[in-house]
């Protein structure tokens, strides 16, 4: 028997031969691979290649955390030429190639994440073990970086589980959890973490006794995938349903070339993964998306937001939260919480409201049940964290409450006067709200340091964003409190300042009020969304109005008046509209005509009493936009200026990523602020300035852009210096 340590692995060999590799990444909350883990495991492989006496390896974590989450990205993001690529990639291939090729069994046990280079690893091992339980997760979500799995994955995923399967995999980034890898034969077992040490023995055993898992009977599918005939149509029908996506987001075809490669004879196959993914890591689409990637942890770290050398001490643990209002957005947030582990009380303004919102809780479980296949008593427990009623004390011992009424600051002021009255001191009151000012809402309180808002996105459970507003008397231990609280919701916080609309509303509506506007002037709308869609946006400026709801499109339009350049016409345009009842889909009737809620032709009327469409833009410079989206990607261009000049958030990064997560904007593209740095701040400027002569002064150009467009300076980029922020240029 023999123990060998190693700064990131432990190697024992016990009496029976069996080596088990620990791997135990020192300060790190889960385990990665990095240059010194691989050149680690690259000895300890070939210690067990170079001892004839081993009869069996199992590769484990040390880490209660997790199995293996991949790679490490700040590495790869430092990849400085296509040479070192390759020597990274091909170090990788080689070395999990001699674990697939060890003339004894491996198995991997996993728990936790098994994601990236940590499920290619597991891949090269003969067999796979899964703890059975929520946080277990295995994928290759290199897609979501621009990139495709480099060692190995898109070669032997295929073998494993079959083309459809793999295809599915990596070209989304998706994970699956025990059972699913279990049922796609990822994985030869899945255990039962009440069972776990009794049966993982056993398996272990089982394979040391040469005893290998009965074979599981392939079904139609499988058979007709192992045929070239029925691979090549899989893959061909998949590149169909990609080729529109794939000029923006090229990783896609590298990594359905790359499998379709999976099953020649010879290197060929590594050769051509190799090769896509050193394409891949040079082009911009992959850039941006990782800045978005560290913009993300940025994001979710508490020392972005709270200022100071030392941490606020946390006060009062939040383990109670009450939400005002069991609607839509209430009910979403109230689900959300549950299901985190907190205890949720939602309290509603009468019987019937309450019962309402209990059938719309009890939807939202029933269709996430339905989603995770779980159990009904499963189910029946996280109904059992909430309690929605209409009795007045029924949020006195919260921790937090958030408030989700009508959008009226009103009605707002009053429901934080009678919280303020009711609630236990430490309590801190929040507000969803959308854009409406949280620090007047404090008035009606006597601590206004613990209110704030948190305006959450619909659908909830959806969107990753929270903006955490900071209210003019808002301490720093409040927003301590709630950008950890939205942590545990598995958001991602953006701390903003208490402007009108904050970030994303602010930045999004002169999008939206130019989509109106172009109605108006006789332009159809099916038009105006595919431009859109094209520019990479999840759907188009009118779709979006027609979701969010006309009303409530009004209602924040209203509240943006102040700070919006000549959004009267747009007011006026969804004012008529909501008065005649056109509240998009849920009065299935909007821009577009509704039927059990799918979207039918656009309203033909809605434009018939208005100009005709101008002529097309004089010879701007090339941004490669066409004139449509120019049109309407350069008035949130110019806002996001707007914001990050007055510091509305602190950071470049914060405004792209927000404008990302919270409205879908084109991720390929890295958000509003990187696209200036790749148009060009003089380019912009004078495309902006054609603009405002042909359409109106709505266009002209921030003070900020003119000044960076004079001193040729970017927002990212290594010649950025703090010096060089446009503080107080508007």
């Amino acid at each position: 028997m023999s123990r060998e340590k190693y700064k990131n692995f432990c190697l024992h060999i016990d009496e029976g031969n069996v080596a088990t590799i620990t791997l135990d990444v020192p300060g790190r909350p889960l385990n990665i691979l990095n240059e010194s883990v691989i050149s680690e495991l690259d000895d300890i492989i070939r210690t067990i290649e170079t001892n004839d006496s081993i009869r069996l390896a199992i590769f484990q974590s040390g880490k209660e955390s997790g199995f293996l989450a991949g790679a490490d990205v700040n590495a790869i993001a430092k990849i400085g030429s296509s040479a070192d690529a390759i020597r990274v990639i091909e170090t990788g291939q080689n070395l999990f190639q001699r674990i697939e090729w060890l003339a004894i069994p491996t198995i991997a046990i996993i728990h936790g994440p098994c994601m990236g280079g940590g499920l290619e690893l597991a891949l090269a091992c003969d067999y796979r073990v899964a703890r059975d339980n929520s946080s277990t997760k295995l994928g290759l979500p290199e897609i979501k970086l621009g990139l495709i799995p480099g060692w190995g994955g898109t070669q032997r995923l295929p073998r494993v589980v079959g083309v459809r399967n793999a295809v599915s995999m990596i070209l989304t980034g998706k994970h699956v959890n025990a059972s699913e890898a279990f049922r796609m034969q990822l994985v030869d077992v899945a255990i039962s973490p009440d069972c776990w040490e009794r049966e993982l023995q056993l398996f272990i055993d089982n394979i040391y006794d040469g005893k290998a898992p009965a074979a599981v009977e392939r079904n139609w599918q499988h058979v007709l995938e192992n045929t070239g005939l029925g691979r090549r149509f899989i893959l061909h029908m998949t590149g169909k349903t990609i080729s529109k996506k794939q000029e923006n987001y090229p990783a896609l075809g590298g990594a359905l070339r790359a499998i379709g490669a999976s099953f020649q004879r010879g290197p060929e196959g590594f050769a051509t993964e190799r090769n896509e993914f050193v394409a891949l890591l040079g082009s911009q689409t992959c850039r941006h998306l990782l800045d978005l990637f560290f913009a993300r942890e940025s994001a979710r770290n508490i020392h972005t937001w709270v200022t100071g050398t030392e941490q606020p001490k946390l006060a009062t643990p939040i383990r109670q939260v009450g939400v005002v209002g069991a609607g839509a957005m209430g009910a979403g947030i109230g689900q959300l919480a549950a299901l985190r582990g907190y205890e949720v009380a939602i309290r509603e303004i009468d019987s019937p409201s309450a019962s309402a919102g209990k059938s719309r809780i009890n939807q939202l479980i029933d269709d996430l049940a339905h989603r995770k296949r779980w159990s009904v008593s499963k189910a029946d427990r996280l109904r059992s964290k909430i309690t929605i009623d209409c009795d007045e004390g029924l949020l006195d011992d919260c921790d937090l409450v958030i408030e989700a009424v009508v959008e009226r600051e009103d009605v707002k002021q009053s429901v934080f006067a009678n919280l303020d009255s009711r609630v236990k001191k430490s309590a801190i009151l929040t507000s969803n709200t959308s854009s409406l000012s949280v620090s007047r809402m404090s008035e009606a309180t006597h601590r206004k340091t613990q209110v704030a808002g948190l305006h959450f996105f619909n659908p909830v459970h959806r969107m990753e964003l929270v903006e955490v507003v900071r209210g003019h008397a808002t301490t720093e231990q409040t927003i301590h409190q709630l950008v950890s609280f939205v942590k545990a919701l598995g958001k991602t916080p953006i701390v903003t300042t208490d402007t009108p609309g904050f970030l994303v509303n602010r930045v999004l509506f002169p999008y939206l009020g130019e989509a109106v506007r172009m109605v108006r002037e006789g332009m159809n709308p099916q038009r105006i969304d595919r431009e859109i869609r094209q520019f990479g946006m999840p759907m188009g400026p009118l779709e979006l109005l027609d979701q969010v709801g006309l009303d409530v499109a009004y209602h924040v339009a209203s509240s943006l008046d102040s700070i919006l350049p000549n959004v009267e016409p747009v007011l006026e345009f969804l004012g008529t509209m909501t008065e005649q009842g056109n509240l998009g889909k849920k009065s299935n009737i909007g821009f577009y005509h509704y039927q059990h809620g799918k979207r039918g032709k656009p309203v033909t009327s809605i434009a018939s009493e208005t100009k005709s469409r101008r002529a097309t833009d004089p010879d701007p410079v090339d941004d490669g936009l066409t004139s449509i989206q120019r049109q309407l990607i350069y008035p949130m261009l110019t806002e996001a200026v707007r914001c990050h000049s007055q510091r509305v958030v602190d950071e470049a990064w914060a405004i792209d990523l927000g404008m990302v997560l919270g409205t879908g904007f084109a991720p390929h593209q890295g958000g509003p602020l990187h696209l200036i740095d790749a148009i060009g701040a003089h380019n912009l400027l004078i495309n902006l300035r054609q603009l405002c002569e042909h359409h109106g002064t709505r266009f002209t150009p921030p003070k900020a852009l003119v000044v960076m467009s004079a001193m040729g300076r970017k927002f990212f980029g290594p010649e950025e210096t703090p010096e060089q922020r446009l503080v107080g240029c508007k």
